[in-house]
Protein backbone atom coordinates (compact mmCIF):
# COMPACT_ATOMS: atom_id res chain seq x y z
CA UNK A 1 0.00 0.00 0.00
CA UNK A 2 1.29 3.83 -0.47
CA UNK A 3 3.40 4.29 2.28
CA UNK A 4 2.42 6.72 5.31
CA UNK A 5 4.00 10.68 5.01
CA UNK A 6 7.22 9.97 7.03
CA UNK A 7 8.06 7.39 5.25
CA UNK A 8 7.54 8.41 1.61
CA UNK A 9 9.70 10.77 2.10
CA UNK A 10 12.57 8.40 1.17
CA UNK A 11 11.61 8.69 -2.72
CA UNK A 12 12.51 12.59 -2.58
CA UNK A 13 16.49 12.05 -2.75
CA UNK A 14 18.73 11.48 -6.61
CA UNK A 15 19.53 8.41 -5.30
CA UNK A 16 16.76 6.62 -4.96
CA UNK A 17 15.09 8.36 -8.18
CA UNK A 18 18.09 6.87 -10.00
CA UNK A 19 17.73 3.66 -9.23
CA UNK A 20 13.83 3.26 -10.19
CA UNK A 21 15.00 4.26 -13.21
CA UNK A 22 16.47 0.86 -13.85
CA UNK A 23 13.41 -1.16 -12.43
CA UNK A 24 10.55 -1.51 -15.25
CA UNK A 25 7.68 -3.91 -14.39
CA UNK A 26 8.90 -7.66 -13.96
CA UNK A 27 4.89 -9.31 -14.31
CA UNK A 28 3.86 -7.26 -17.11
CA UNK A 29 7.81 -8.08 -18.89
CA UNK A 30 7.47 -11.63 -17.87
CA UNK A 31 4.51 -12.57 -19.39
CA UNK A 32 5.32 -10.61 -23.07
CA UNK A 33 8.69 -12.55 -23.08
CA UNK A 34 6.68 -16.22 -22.11
CA UNK A 35 4.66 -14.78 -25.24
CA UNK A 36 7.67 -14.48 -27.54
CA UNK A 37 9.73 -17.45 -26.71
CA UNK A 38 6.78 -19.60 -27.07
CA UNK A 39 5.28 -18.15 -30.48
CA UNK A 40 8.10 -15.68 -31.87
CA UNK A 41 8.64 -11.90 -32.14
CA UNK A 42 5.85 -12.25 -35.00
CA UNK A 43 2.83 -13.30 -32.08
CA UNK A 44 4.18 -10.23 -29.97
CA UNK A 45 4.37 -8.03 -32.73
CA UNK A 46 0.16 -9.32 -33.53
CA UNK A 47 -0.42 -8.38 -29.68
CA UNK A 48 0.85 -4.57 -29.49
CA UNK A 49 -0.91 -4.23 -32.58
CA UNK A 50 -4.27 -5.55 -31.46
CA UNK A 51 -3.36 -3.72 -28.20
CA UNK A 52 -2.80 -0.43 -29.95
CA UNK A 53 -5.48 -0.57 -32.48
CA UNK A 54 -8.11 -1.18 -29.70
CA UNK A 55 -9.57 1.57 -27.36
CA UNK A 56 -10.94 -1.09 -25.30
CA UNK A 57 -8.78 -4.20 -24.32
CA UNK A 58 -10.10 -7.19 -27.10
CA UNK A 59 -9.92 -9.98 -24.59
CA UNK A 60 -11.54 -12.24 -27.07
CA UNK A 61 -8.30 -11.91 -29.43
CA UNK A 62 -5.47 -12.21 -26.31
CA UNK A 63 -3.03 -15.63 -25.91
CA UNK A 64 -3.88 -17.46 -23.04
CA UNK A 65 -0.95 -16.40 -21.01
CA UNK A 66 -1.97 -12.68 -21.51
CA UNK A 67 -5.71 -13.44 -20.49
CA UNK A 68 -4.26 -15.32 -17.08
CA UNK A 69 -2.47 -12.01 -16.53
CA UNK A 70 -5.19 -9.90 -16.53
CA UNK A 71 -7.08 -12.43 -14.44
CA UNK A 72 -4.31 -12.33 -12.09
CA UNK A 73 -3.94 -8.54 -11.84
CA UNK A 74 -7.49 -6.94 -12.21
CA UNK A 75 -7.81 -7.21 -8.70
CA UNK A 76 -7.97 -4.15 -6.39
CA UNK A 77 -5.24 -3.56 -3.59
CA UNK A 78 -6.89 -4.55 0.33
CA UNK A 79 -5.69 -0.65 0.64
CA UNK A 80 -8.63 0.72 -1.66
CA UNK A 81 -11.56 2.33 0.33
CA UNK A 82 -14.66 1.91 -2.19
CA UNK A 83 -16.15 5.46 -0.18
CA UNK A 84 -12.71 7.42 -1.80
CA UNK A 85 -13.40 6.16 -4.90
CA UNK A 86 -16.78 7.10 -5.28
CA UNK A 87 -15.93 10.32 -3.83
CA UNK A 88 -13.64 10.57 -6.95
CA UNK A 89 -16.03 9.45 -9.47
CA UNK A 90 -18.31 12.48 -7.79
CA UNK A 91 -15.39 15.07 -8.36
CA UNK A 92 -15.55 13.86 -12.23
CA UNK A 93 -19.10 13.67 -12.33
CA UNK A 94 -18.45 17.29 -11.72
CA UNK A 95 -15.62 18.88 -13.38
CA UNK A 96 -14.71 16.24 -15.86
CA UNK A 97 -14.67 18.60 -19.37
CA UNK A 98 -12.15 20.68 -17.21
CA UNK A 99 -9.94 17.61 -16.51
CA UNK A 100 -9.92 16.43 -20.18
CA UNK A 101 -8.91 20.39 -20.63
CA UNK A 102 -5.65 19.93 -17.79
CA UNK A 103 -5.19 16.79 -19.31
CA UNK A 104 -4.36 18.16 -22.58
CA UNK A 105 -2.76 21.43 -21.99
CA UNK A 106 -1.08 20.71 -18.83
CA UNK A 107 -0.71 16.91 -17.74
CA UNK A 108 1.12 15.72 -21.29
CA UNK A 109 3.09 19.03 -21.39
CA UNK A 110 4.09 18.36 -18.24
CA UNK A 111 5.48 14.82 -19.08
CA UNK A 112 7.11 15.84 -22.45
CA UNK A 113 9.37 18.16 -20.54
CA UNK A 114 10.73 15.05 -18.82
CA UNK A 115 13.30 14.43 -21.59
CA UNK A 116 14.32 10.83 -20.96
CA UNK A 117 10.27 9.56 -20.82
CA UNK A 118 9.84 11.64 -23.65
CA UNK A 119 12.23 9.69 -25.84
CA UNK A 120 10.39 6.51 -25.47
CA UNK A 121 7.74 7.58 -28.03
CA UNK A 122 10.78 8.80 -30.83
CA UNK A 123 12.96 5.38 -29.92
CA UNK A 124 9.99 3.03 -30.62
CA UNK A 125 9.02 4.81 -34.10
CA UNK A 126 5.51 6.18 -32.67
CA UNK A 127 6.61 9.89 -33.48
CA UNK A 128 8.93 11.30 -36.03
CA UNK A 129 8.58 13.81 -38.72
CA UNK A 130 6.41 10.79 -41.02
CA UNK A 131 2.47 12.15 -42.00
CA UNK A 132 1.48 8.63 -41.07
CA UNK A 133 3.78 8.32 -37.69
CA UNK A 134 1.72 11.82 -36.44
CA UNK A 135 -1.54 10.56 -37.17
CA UNK A 136 -0.77 7.40 -35.23
CA UNK A 137 0.38 9.62 -32.84
CA UNK A 138 -2.39 11.86 -32.44
CA UNK A 139 -4.62 8.79 -32.05
CA UNK A 140 -2.51 8.25 -28.70
CA UNK A 141 -3.06 11.83 -27.94
CA UNK A 142 -6.77 11.20 -28.35
CA UNK A 143 -6.70 7.94 -26.22
CA UNK A 144 -5.65 9.81 -23.16
CA UNK A 145 -8.79 11.18 -22.82
CA UNK A 146 -10.66 7.56 -23.28
CA UNK A 147 -8.10 5.99 -20.65
CA UNK A 148 -9.21 9.30 -18.18
CA UNK A 149 -12.70 8.90 -18.15
CA UNK A 150 -12.79 4.92 -18.29
CA UNK A 151 -10.89 5.29 -14.93
CA UNK A 152 -13.02 8.24 -13.60
CA UNK A 153 -16.28 5.99 -14.67
CA UNK A 154 -18.69 4.81 -11.72
CA UNK A 155 -18.14 1.39 -11.74
CA UNK A 156 -14.83 1.42 -14.04
CA UNK A 157 -12.86 0.24 -10.93
CA UNK A 158 -14.77 -2.66 -10.09
CA UNK A 159 -13.29 -6.16 -10.84
CA UNK A 160 -14.05 -6.13 -14.21
CA UNK A 161 -14.85 -3.04 -14.81
CA UNK A 162 -13.52 -0.54 -17.71
CA UNK A 163 -11.11 1.45 -15.78
CA UNK A 164 -9.27 -1.54 -14.37
CA UNK A 165 -9.42 -3.12 -18.30
CA UNK A 166 -7.38 0.37 -19.42
CA UNK A 167 -4.83 -0.04 -16.69
CA UNK A 168 -4.46 -3.28 -17.51
CA UNK A 169 -4.14 -2.65 -21.27
CA UNK A 170 -1.65 0.40 -21.22
CA UNK A 171 0.29 -1.58 -18.79
CA UNK A 172 0.50 -4.37 -21.69
CA UNK A 173 1.24 -1.89 -23.70
CA UNK A 174 4.13 -0.79 -21.67
CA UNK A 175 5.84 -4.29 -21.37
CA UNK A 176 5.45 -4.54 -25.51
CA UNK A 177 7.33 -1.84 -26.03
CA UNK A 178 10.40 -2.45 -23.65
CA UNK A 179 10.55 -5.87 -25.56
CA UNK A 180 10.73 -4.37 -28.93
CA UNK A 181 12.95 -1.88 -28.14
CA UNK A 182 16.73 -3.16 -29.30
CA UNK A 183 19.54 -3.10 -26.86
CA UNK A 184 21.81 -0.95 -29.08
CA UNK A 185 18.84 1.47 -29.66
CA UNK A 186 18.68 2.62 -25.83
CA UNK A 187 20.88 3.46 -23.60
CA UNK A 188 20.02 2.52 -19.82
CA UNK A 189 23.01 3.68 -18.31
CA UNK A 190 21.91 7.54 -19.79
CA UNK A 191 18.33 7.25 -19.78
CA UNK A 192 17.27 4.36 -17.51
CA UNK A 193 15.09 1.42 -19.05
CA UNK A 194 12.38 2.04 -20.83
CA UNK A 195 9.14 3.52 -19.26
CA UNK A 196 10.58 2.94 -16.00
CA UNK A 197 9.21 3.12 -12.29
CA UNK A 198 10.20 6.72 -12.30
CA UNK A 199 8.98 7.39 -15.58
CA UNK A 200 5.51 6.07 -14.39
CA UNK A 201 5.56 7.53 -11.10
CA UNK A 202 5.70 11.00 -12.67
CA UNK A 203 3.11 10.71 -15.04
CA UNK A 204 0.48 8.88 -12.72
CA UNK A 205 1.58 12.02 -11.00
CA UNK A 206 0.56 14.17 -13.78
CA UNK A 207 -2.88 12.38 -14.03
CA UNK A 208 -3.53 13.35 -10.13
CA UNK A 209 -1.62 15.57 -8.78
CA UNK A 210 -1.41 18.38 -12.10
CA UNK A 211 -5.03 18.02 -12.36
CA UNK A 212 -5.88 19.20 -8.93
CA UNK A 213 -2.84 22.11 -9.79
CA UNK A 214 -5.34 23.02 -12.77
CA UNK A 215 -7.88 23.47 -10.36
CA UNK A 216 -5.95 25.84 -8.16
CA UNK A 217 -5.24 27.63 -11.32
CA UNK A 218 -8.18 28.56 -12.33
CA UNK A 219 -9.86 28.67 -8.92
CA UNK A 220 -12.24 25.98 -9.15
CA UNK A 221 -13.18 25.44 -5.91
CA UNK A 222 -13.50 21.59 -4.22
CA UNK A 223 -13.80 20.00 -0.90
CA UNK A 224 -10.22 18.70 0.66
CA UNK A 225 -12.03 15.44 1.01
CA UNK A 226 -12.94 14.76 -2.93
CA UNK A 227 -9.44 15.89 -3.75
CA UNK A 228 -7.80 13.52 -1.26
CA UNK A 229 -10.19 11.02 -2.45
CA UNK A 230 -8.78 12.20 -6.36
CA UNK A 231 -5.33 11.11 -5.53
CA UNK A 232 -6.41 7.91 -3.40
CA UNK A 233 -8.23 6.71 -6.70
CA UNK A 234 -4.85 6.91 -8.78
CA UNK A 235 -3.09 5.63 -6.37
CA UNK A 236 -5.07 2.35 -7.19
CA UNK A 237 -4.65 3.04 -10.56
CA UNK A 238 -0.48 2.99 -9.83
CA UNK A 239 -0.71 -0.22 -8.12
CA UNK A 240 -2.52 -1.95 -11.03
CA UNK A 241 -0.33 -0.66 -13.43
CA UNK A 242 2.36 -1.91 -11.89
CA UNK A 243 3.91 0.96 -10.31
CA UNK A 244 5.83 -0.26 -7.15
CA UNK A 245 3.96 0.56 -3.53
CA UNK A 246 6.47 3.54 -2.09
CA UNK A 247 6.04 5.42 -5.38
CA UNK A 248 2.58 6.04 -4.84
CA UNK A 249 1.52 9.18 -3.34
CA UNK A 250 -0.25 8.82 -0.25
CA UNK A 251 -1.82 12.30 -0.14
CA UNK A 252 -2.47 15.27 -2.16
CA UNK A 253 0.34 17.31 0.13
CA UNK A 254 3.01 14.23 -0.83
CA UNK A 255 2.18 13.74 -4.65
CA UNK A 256 3.37 17.62 -5.06
CA UNK A 257 6.36 16.73 -3.29
CA UNK A 258 7.28 14.35 -5.52
CA UNK A 259 6.46 15.68 -8.82
CA UNK A 260 8.08 19.11 -8.04
CA UNK A 261 11.15 16.74 -6.97
CA UNK A 262 11.00 14.22 -10.23
CA UNK A 263 10.55 18.03 -12.14
CA UNK A 264 13.51 19.40 -10.42
CA UNK A 265 15.08 15.55 -11.62
CA UNK A 266 13.65 15.10 -15.08
CA UNK A 267 12.11 18.58 -16.48
CA UNK A 268 14.65 20.30 -18.91
CA UNK A 269 14.45 21.00 -22.97
CA UNK A 270 14.90 18.55 -25.57
CA UNK A 271 14.38 17.65 -29.21
CA UNK A 272 11.62 14.94 -28.32
CA UNK A 273 9.82 16.99 -26.02
CA UNK A 274 9.59 20.13 -28.28
CA UNK A 275 7.98 17.55 -31.20
CA UNK A 276 5.69 15.91 -28.79
CA UNK A 277 4.98 19.19 -28.14
CA UNK A 278 3.95 20.71 -31.24
CA UNK A 279 2.21 16.97 -32.12
CA UNK A 280 0.03 17.67 -29.44
CA UNK A 281 -0.79 21.37 -30.27
CA UNK A 282 -0.82 20.86 -34.22
CA UNK A 283 -3.94 17.48 -33.45
CA UNK A 284 -5.58 20.19 -31.13
CA UNK A 285 -5.46 22.75 -34.56
CA UNK A 286 -6.17 20.61 -36.90
CA UNK A 287 -8.14 17.94 -35.37
CA UNK A 288 -10.52 19.48 -32.67
CA UNK A 289 -10.93 22.92 -34.76
CA UNK A 290 -12.07 24.96 -31.66
CA UNK A 291 -12.60 28.02 -33.34
CA UNK A 292 -11.97 30.27 -30.77
CA UNK A 293 -7.59 32.08 -31.13
CA UNK A 294 -5.46 30.74 -32.80
CA UNK A 295 -3.05 31.15 -29.79
CA UNK A 296 -5.72 29.46 -27.28
CA UNK A 297 -3.19 26.09 -27.35
CA UNK A 298 -0.18 27.75 -26.43
CA UNK A 299 -1.35 30.43 -24.24
CA UNK A 300 -3.16 27.49 -22.07
CA UNK A 301 0.05 25.70 -22.09
CA UNK A 302 1.71 28.38 -20.62
CA UNK A 303 -1.09 29.33 -17.93
CA UNK A 304 -1.28 25.56 -16.53
CA UNK A 305 2.21 24.78 -16.72
CA UNK A 306 4.32 28.63 -16.24
CA UNK A 307 6.02 30.06 -18.91
CA UNK A 308 9.13 28.39 -17.12
CA UNK A 309 8.13 24.88 -18.65
CA UNK A 310 6.60 25.89 -21.28
CA UNK A 311 9.60 27.28 -22.42
CA UNK A 312 11.81 23.97 -22.26
CA UNK A 313 8.65 22.22 -24.21
CA UNK A 314 9.33 25.35 -27.10
CA UNK A 315 5.63 26.88 -26.36
CA UNK A 316 6.85 30.80 -27.58
CA UNK A 317 3.62 32.97 -26.84
CA UNK A 318 4.61 35.56 -29.84
CA UNK A 319 3.46 39.29 -30.34
CA UNK A 320 1.34 40.95 -28.13
CA UNK A 321 -1.73 39.24 -28.04
CA UNK A 322 0.64 35.61 -26.88
CA UNK A 323 2.63 37.77 -24.28
CA UNK A 324 -0.60 39.17 -22.55
CA UNK A 325 -3.29 35.89 -23.44
CA UNK A 326 -2.41 33.56 -20.55
CA UNK A 327 -2.78 36.20 -18.10
CA UNK A 328 -6.00 37.48 -19.29
CA UNK A 329 -7.54 33.76 -19.29
CA UNK A 330 -6.25 33.46 -16.08
CA UNK A 331 -8.60 36.52 -14.66
CA UNK A 332 -11.14 35.64 -16.91
CA UNK A 333 -11.47 32.48 -15.98
CA UNK A 334 -10.89 32.92 -12.25
CA UNK A 335 -13.86 35.89 -12.59
CA UNK A 336 -15.84 33.21 -14.16
CA UNK A 337 -15.29 30.40 -11.47
CA UNK A 338 -16.54 33.07 -8.91
CA UNK A 339 -19.56 33.94 -10.97
CA UNK A 340 -20.22 30.05 -11.07
CA UNK A 341 -20.32 29.88 -7.42
CA UNK A 342 -22.52 32.61 -6.90
CA UNK A 343 -24.81 32.27 -9.58
CA UNK A 344 -25.04 28.25 -10.63
CA UNK A 345 -26.88 28.62 -13.43
CA UNK A 346 -24.00 30.56 -14.79
CA UNK A 347 -21.51 28.70 -17.56
CA UNK A 348 -18.12 30.24 -17.21
CA UNK A 349 -16.13 31.13 -20.41
CA UNK A 350 -13.53 28.24 -19.04
CA UNK A 351 -16.51 25.81 -18.50
CA UNK A 352 -17.78 26.17 -22.15
CA UNK A 353 -14.19 25.97 -23.69
CA UNK A 354 -14.06 22.33 -21.61
CA UNK A 355 -17.40 21.40 -23.21
CA UNK A 356 -16.31 22.06 -26.15
CA UNK A 357 -13.13 20.47 -26.11
CA UNK A 358 -15.09 17.67 -24.69
CA UNK A 359 -17.72 17.27 -27.93
CA UNK A 360 -14.95 17.60 -30.04
CA UNK A 361 -12.85 14.74 -28.67
CA UNK A 362 -16.20 12.74 -29.05
CA UNK A 363 -16.47 13.74 -32.83
CA UNK A 364 -12.70 12.81 -33.53
CA UNK A 365 -13.47 9.51 -32.99
CA UNK A 366 -16.99 8.45 -34.25
CA UNK A 367 -16.24 10.76 -37.27
CA UNK A 368 -12.97 11.21 -38.05
CA UNK A 369 -11.37 7.84 -36.49
CA UNK A 370 -14.32 5.07 -37.08
CA UNK A 371 -13.99 4.25 -33.31
CA UNK A 372 -16.24 4.93 -30.76
CA UNK A 373 -14.44 7.26 -27.89
CA UNK A 374 -16.99 6.14 -25.06
CA UNK A 375 -18.46 8.55 -22.55
CA UNK A 376 -20.87 7.08 -20.41
CA UNK A 377 -24.61 8.10 -20.56
CA UNK A 378 -24.95 9.92 -17.07
CA UNK A 379 -21.41 11.69 -17.60
CA UNK A 380 -23.14 13.01 -21.11
CA UNK A 381 -26.39 14.07 -19.58
CA UNK A 382 -24.59 15.48 -16.93
CA UNK A 383 -22.11 17.45 -19.22
CA UNK A 384 -25.28 18.15 -21.85
CA UNK A 385 -23.89 16.14 -24.36
CA UNK A 386 -26.94 13.85 -25.06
Amino acid sequence: MPLDPITYQKVLHTEHHLKMRQVTDPPADDVIRQLLEQDGPEKGKKLFDLLISNIRLPKNQLPEPVLNFIQTHQKLPDWADPQKIQLAHDLFRDHGPKFLVFLYFKSLPTMYSCANGAQVLVQTGRLTHDPEAIEIFSRRIAETGQFLIDVMTEGGMQEGGVGIDSALRVRLIHAAIRSFIPPGHWDDSRLGKPINQADMATTLMTFSVSMLDGMDILQVQETEEKKEAYIHLWAVVGHLMGIHPELLPPNVAEGKKYLQFTLAQESRSSEAGIMLTNALTNFVDGNLDLKILDELPESLITLLVGKELAGKIGIENKGCLGFILPSFLSKLFGLGEKLEDRFPKIRSVFDEISFLLAKKMVGYFNKKKNMEFHVPRYLKKEWGME
